[in-house]
């Protein structure tokens, strides 16, 4: 009976350990770059404190003889850098990282003078030489306020450049286009000169596309669930390398110190619908 058990209880882990193999990192993301003074000369042993404004959790580093920094292992969200150093002026810089960026952040600093004095820079970076991926990224707002059928965000997917196709044709054997509630989706989305047979879609880190039906998406979250999604369609990350044509990642919203929640309603109006040629009023 002991042995049993033991076998039993092997089995279960080795079980675990494979459908946990499947899984890929969420907080994926990074943050880098150089601190300077005026002249634009970096500022060696520059303290720098990065904080999630959502959850006020922070971390700190110092930036080596050059000046330069990073944070690696990040989630998608709200960041304020804080930036100081000897003889310097506290800098405070806010940004918004997405998933599996690669975020550069210069930090220029100024001099301190008698009075104490905070900069805070809020613009982002018109050209981030640090990231290399060609994707299309749409957040939480954006979503909110495009039209999607069924209120179904993967819809979206034919947006992104080098993406061709009609979206989302049914779901899975039975099902109508843009049903969110059905557990299997088929795309007629596709990139590289690849089929959609190639796309993988991902949830958080976690693989939802069919093993049994290749291209299939078999979970479709709820939209306002949704942070960020993205669309990738070369030079993604590695962990990706099922997926040849179309990585679609979907990112959930994360906690916050204080209490937060939705409610939401949308209606739409089947009289409002483009005709076609059979289509009499």
């Amino acid at each position: 009976m002991k042995q049993y058990l033991r076998h039993t209880a092997l089995f279960k882990l080795l079980l675990f350990l494979c459908a946990a193999a499947a899984c890929f990192g969420q907080f994926n993301s990074s943050i880098q770059g150089t601190i300077t003074d005026p002249s634009g000369a970096g500022v060696g042993k520059a303290s720098v404190t990065l904080r999630n404004t959502a959850t006020s959790v922070s971390q700190q580093t110092i930036a080596d003889s050059s000046g330069n920094y990073r944070f690696v292992s990040l989630g998608p969200g709200s960041y304020e850098i804080t930036a100081t150093g000897t003889g310097f002026a506290k800098t405070n810089t806010t940004i918004t990282l997405t998933a599996g960026q690669n975020l550069n952040v210069p930090v220029q600093l100024t001099l301190a003078n008698a009075s104490t004095s905070v900069v805070v820079t809020g613009a982002a970076p018109v050209i981030d030489t640090a990231e290399t991926r060609n994707e299309a990224t749409i957040q939480q707002k954006e979503l909110n306020a495009v039209p999607l059928s069924g209120r179904n965000m993967i819809s979206l997917v034919t947006l992104a450049p080098g993406v061709s196709g009609r979206g989302l044709v049914g779901s899975g054997v039975q099902g109508a286009a843009g049903d969110n509630f059905s557990t299997e989706q088929s795309v007629d989305a596709s990139a590289n000169g690849r089929s959609s047979n190639a796309n993988m879609y991902v949830v958080d880190g976690l693989d939802v596309t069919s093993n049994i039906r290749p291209g299939v998406v078999n979970l479709s979250p709820n939209p306002d669930s949704i942070q960020e999604e993205t669309t990738a369609v070369n030079t993604f990350s590695t962990q990706y390398g099922r997926g040849s044509s179309v990585v679609y990642t979907m990112t959930t919203k994360s906690g916050a110190d204080q209490f937060h929640g939705l409610v939401s309603d949308y209606f739409t109006y089947q009289g409002f619908y483009a005709g076609t040629d059979f289509t009499h009023s």
